[in-house]
């Protein structure tokens, strides 16, 4: 079993964690361990990355700000 050591906890979460744990008649530290696997399973398993195309290069080198904003008015006409 692995061991998780938090610095730097701000006293208000520790408080808080420590009086849900009283209220659960639990453990610091079995709390903490129910609150992060709680938190962990509702994100769902992790996801793989977005596998992105690769980058186009222009012939004219890259644009400019002015020239983006030329093409988006253009287009709105």
């Amino acid at each position: 079993m692995s061991t998780l050591v938090v610095k730097n906890m701000p006293d208000d979460l520790h408080d808080r964690l420590r009086e849900r744990a009283a209220t659960n008649q639990r453990s610091v530290t079995q709390e903490a361990i129910l609150v992060l696997r709680t938190g962990m399973a509702a994100n769902g398993p992790a996801r793989e990355p977005i596998k992105l195309p690769p980058l186009i290069k222009l012939k004219g080198g890259p644009l400019t700000i002015g020239q983006i904003e030329t093409a988006i008015a253009d287009g709105r006409d």
